[in-house]
């Protein structure tokens, strides 16, 4: 394992082609966003996906969401409904995971064979900048059913077969991402997480 110091504003570009790098090679790196920190691997690499599955401790039957670069890229990933676009451009990038209907270039392990795929644009340098050469796992950096740990000595030592560190610091807000479903109008949530639900921020979104 290797672990590398990184700064949430202007990240290394070195830092940042060696976590592509060990990616593109089918390897895992511990991330962090605008939330908790991230277990990340390429989305679209099956066989990166289901390692990442086995180091978490996960069932391969639950998805796990994916990170892009900007809203600008969610539909090469999904089929958004143009109103699902409006509410995107105005939440995003942000604290929120949006489900959408998947297309063909998501893989089933990704879905666990949902026709469902949950995706984030976080408001973090480091993770957008990844996510700008494929899409990224955004899966807590956790083993399954155990409470992701703001500590990230602590997430090292539980996670300790993954390949690469990307170390900004302990995580001093532990509120996980607000899921909204955009398959469904209105829109429905999920989950309410770290990013505000207010009426103005939702506003022609129908009632959440």
């Amino acid at each position: 394992m290797l672990i590398r110091k990184i700064t949430r504003k202007n990240p290394s570009p070195d830092v940042l082609e060696e976590a592509i790098s060990v990616m593109e090679g089918g390897g895992i790196v511990i991330y962090p966003t605008d939330t908790i920190y991230g277990l990340g691997v390429n989305a679209l690499d099956e066989d990166a996906v289901r390692r990442l599955f086995r180091v978490k401790g996960r069932s391969p039957h639950k998805p796990v969401s994916i990170c892009v670069s900007c809203v600008d890229e969610i539909p090469r990933f999904s089929r958004p409904s143009g109103d699902a676009m409006e509410l995107m451009e105005r939440i995003l990038p942000g604290p929120y995971t949006v489900v959408l209907e998947r297309n063909e270039l998501i893989p089933d392990v990704i879905t666990g064979g949902s026709s469902r795929v949950g995706i984030r644009v976080p408001d973090d340098e480091i993770c957008r900048r990844i996510a700008a050469r494929f899409p990224v796992t955004a899966t807590s950096a956790n083993i399954s059913g155990k409470p992701p740990s703001p500590r990230l000595e602590e997430i090292v030592r539980d996670l300790d077969a993954v390949d690469l560190v990307l170390d900004a610091g302990d995580c001093l807000d532990m509120e996980p991402s607000t899921v909204i479903d955009l398959t469904v109008n209105p829109p429905r949530v999920l989950r309410r997480g770290k990013g505000p639900l207010d009426p103005v921020l939702l506003r022609g979104a129908g009632d959440v």
